[in-house]
């Protein structure tokens, strides 16, 4: 078999890169053997152009958007399926400084867009708090879980799915491709998130993983259409059956869920629903972030015809998209990676 790239990891950051291949009738076989705890399985799939913290715009927020829906909607379209859930994020201001600061930044002709330019009340009897609301504006939500298995349906179809864990030993350089078993490919990228740490071509990466953990719940009655932020995310994920977190554990990165991250959940729930609720399941996954928290983008410093996309933390629903579309420039139309995501900043200067 003769393909354009093989593609290393089925999360997020591969499906989209693929599908920038598909696009620009690329050939590519993706090899990955996805593991029930991958960041990608347990994402909760939110996207906002906003740090919720500081109310400033994240990195490239104007650009991401931009080809966001674009991206998405051309998704939609190839999959005969509706993914996009465009009805906004509420942040709870608790505090009179919060509710000064959003009412400072939101008037900025530069936040406009992302930002309700009013402190907010929501007519929910089963929340505690219903007032001093602030609405992110083109935020939502992916449903990734099942965008990924529509994915890979498609590609088992195909038969462009291999379904193992990638062996870098079998990878064999000859001097237009490289082989792997018995396929030929002109190029490789490596988009397998926290796999990376066993990657012996990057070890030089200076990367900083995550654990998160999330809890499903059931409160019936309670009938939300919109995200919500207090100290975590409640998403609706429809039939009041809500998805709640994530926790942040730089220390314990194993994939054991803990009690520590229930009672945090827990605690925040305490403090906003009114009404009872059911705790389902308690999920944890692995995100594959860096101590810049900048992505990890670009050609590898030795292998010319090898690439990494990586390093997306909590931010991969919208960031794979832009920056698979940036790399796919990069590699066949001199286009230019932003050198705050280049992997080249880990090159020792």
């Amino acid at each position: 078999m003769n393909v354009d790239f093989i593609i290393v990891g089925q999360g997020i950051a591969g499906t989209c890169f693929a599908f920038e291949l598909i696009k620009n009738q690329k050939s590519f076989i993706i090899i990955d053997k996805v593991e029930d705890n991958s960041s990608s399985k347990v994402a909760l799939g939110v996207y906002n152009p906003l740090v919720l913290k500081w109310f400033t715009k994240v990195w490239k927020a104007d650009e991401q958007i931009s080809y966001f829906y674009k991206f998405y909607n051309e998704i939609e379209h190839f999959l005969k399926h509706n993914f996009i859930e465009n009805e906004g994020i509420y942040k709870y201001l608790k505090t009179v400084y919060a509710q000064n600061m959003w009412l400072s930044k939101s008037p900025s002709k530069h936040k406009f867009d992302y930002m309700s330019q009013k402190i907010l009340t929501i007519n929910k009897e089963g929340l505690i708090n219903t007032n001093f609301y602030g609405l992110v504006k083109k935020a939502g939500r992916i449903d990734i879980p099942l965008l990924l298995r529509l994915f890979k349906n498609h590609y088992v179809d195909k038969k462009i799915l291999i379904e193992e864990d990638f062996n870098y030993e079998k990878l064999v350089f000859e001097h237009e491709g490289l082989y792997y078993n018995n396929i030929f490919s002109k190029n490789i990228i490596f988009c397998e998130g926290v796999k990376l740490f066993h990657n012996p071509y990057f070890k030089y990466l200076n990367l900083k993983p995550t654990k998160g953990e999330i809890l499903a719940i059931y409160c019936k009655g309670l009938s939300l259409k919109n995200i919500l932020h207090s100290r975590f995310l409640l998403i609706p994920l429809g039939n009041d059956y809500y998805s709640v977190g994530a926790t942040y554990d730089w220390n314990n990165l194993d994939n054991l869920c803990t009690a520590e991250a229930k009672a945090e959940i827990k605690s925040m729930l305490d403090q906003t629903l009114k009404l009872p609720y059911k705790i389902i399941s308690q999920r944890s996954g692995i995100r594959p972030s860096t101590f810049d928290r900048r992505a990890i983008v670009g050609r590898h410093n030795q292998y010319k015809n090898m690439y990494i996309l990586n390093g997306l933390g909590t931010r991969g629903v919208l960031l794979s998209p832009y920056l698979s579309k940036c790399l796919v420039d990069y590699i066949y139309y001199n286009g230019v990676i932003d050198s705050d995501v280049d992997v080249k900043r880990f090159e020792k200067k």
